[in-house]
């Protein structure tokens, strides 16, 4: 009996990576062969419905924890693998927050197999040839690169909005930044309304950054991949992304590439990290539930886990992954999230998707034109009522961060 294994995996490193792990099930169970499916990220997200509700097109699927893979669980579109759990010992090798976001010893459909940091990524020589010497912490350790990087003829970032993410990111990152990772989940969670003076506040903060020329040209117009290579060819000194960038968009062991932390601003607060989960879930129409169950195990293992933090900037959600042995770019992301106070995911992973779509298209619109920010936030203000008129406010799903 074949089963279909569906990712987004679609860059030749990450491509190489699923190649080996259906390689090595292949190997060992020739009962159940699996085959390999590769879909673009926009395409599989435009697609995922049809593929939950539609004739069965995938035994195995890759996605990412969040409001919209909790929607599929409540809809019933994802196989409850709790027993899985429990006959594999996850409960007892994955680290709570994990086990808390798959639902643990309880009814759980999505295994969170790895996660991953968003940072600023630049060319270290680029810095150099400025005259940048000194670590980047603190805002005002970025001011004075952006100072000297403009001198220099480099514009300070390329944002690379086209696919919305980046202009995302900026508004996490400065919301957690200027008001503290309590004041951005309560906001996540619908308890606080967008015309807040807080929010207004990072809108303020973002204009002007966006007027001193922060930005290479129109951010809607190139997308995140089009930024990193504006970077690499020095064009840009610097572009925030999350950490899949060196997997994707870099050439393979790139070595003039680097990573700091977004710096504080207000060094008082707490400080808030994005760090995104993704993992693999059966879909509840997979023609061959038992079989798949069993390669989602395997895509669980410690084996597996352990090969993925090898070949890819990406950390483990499992205890009993050997982290030294990950890429060199590992131990510096695994420091960012043990600074961090909060580890949140992303904006459209953490608010109900109805008004993530909204800001997301917000987001961008302010950095192509930030006179429009007033009237920007007046229009999340009313997707986020309508969505109050759907959805009841909830806790604040912020966890300390856990290691």
């Amino acid at each position: 009996m074949a089963l279909t294994f569906l990712t987004d995996h679609t860059s030749p490193l990450m491509r190489g990576l699923a190649d080996r792990v259906v390689a090595d099930w292949n190997e060992r169970h020739s009962d159940t062969p699996v085959s390999l499916t590769v879909l673009d990220h926009e395409e599989l997200r435009d697609e995922m419905r049809t593929c939950l509700t539609g004739a069965p097109s995938a035994d195995v699927m890759t996605w990412f924890a969040g409001n919209r893979m909790d929607s599929m669980v409540d809809q019933g579109l994802m196989l409850d693998v709790s027993a899985m759990w429990k006959t594999e010992g996850f409960d007892h090798v994955y680290l709570p927050r994990f086990r808390n976001m798959a639902g643990g010893m309880g009814p759980s459909s999505f295994l969170p197999t790895s996660h991953y940091w968003w940072a600023v990524y630049y060319r270290p020589s680029v810095f150099a040839a400025a005259g940048i010497t000194d670590p980047v912490t603190t805002w005002d350790d970025l001011t004075a690169a952006c100072r000297n990087l403009t001198a220099s003829g480099v514009t300070p970032f390329a944002l690379g909005a086209r696919h919305r993410c980046p202009a995302a990111a900026w508004f996490d990152y400065l919301n957690m930044r200027l008001n503290g990772p309590d004041v951005h989940e309560a906001l996540m969670t619908l308890r606080i309304p967008y015309t807040d003076d807080r929010i207004r506040r990072v809108f303020a903060f973002w204009r002007e950054l966006i007027e001193q020329g922060y930005f290479l040209g129109d951010p809607g117009g190139y997308d995140e991949e089009e930024a990193v290579a504006a970077v690499l060819r020095g064009e840009a000194g610097m572009t925030l992304t999350g950490a899949y960038t060196t997997d994707e968009f870099t050439p393979p062991g790139e070595p003039d590439i680097d990573f700091f932390r977004f710096p504080l601003i207000h060094p008082d607060l707490p400080i808030g990290e994005d760090t995104p989960v993704d993992g693999y879930f059966v879909p509840a129409n997979s023609a061959s539930p038992a079989e798949a169950t069993r390669f989602l195990a395997h895509l669980g293992s410690r084996h597996v886990q352990q090969l993925t933090i090898e070949r890819l900037s990406t950390l483990p959600t499992r205890t009993d992954v050997d982290t030294e042995r990950g890429g060199r770019h590992v131990a510096k992301g695994m420091e960012i999230l043990r600074g961090a106070d909060h580890l949140s995911q992303f904006y459209d992973l953490d608010t109900p998707w109805e008004l993530a779509n909204v800001g997301m298209s917000a987001f961008v619109s302010f950095a192509q034109d930030p006179t429009r920010g007033d009237e920007l936030l007046r229009e999340l203000e009313s997707a986020r009522q309508d969505q109050l008129s759907k959805t009841p406010p909830t806790a604040s799903r912020s966890l300390p961060a856990s290691h």
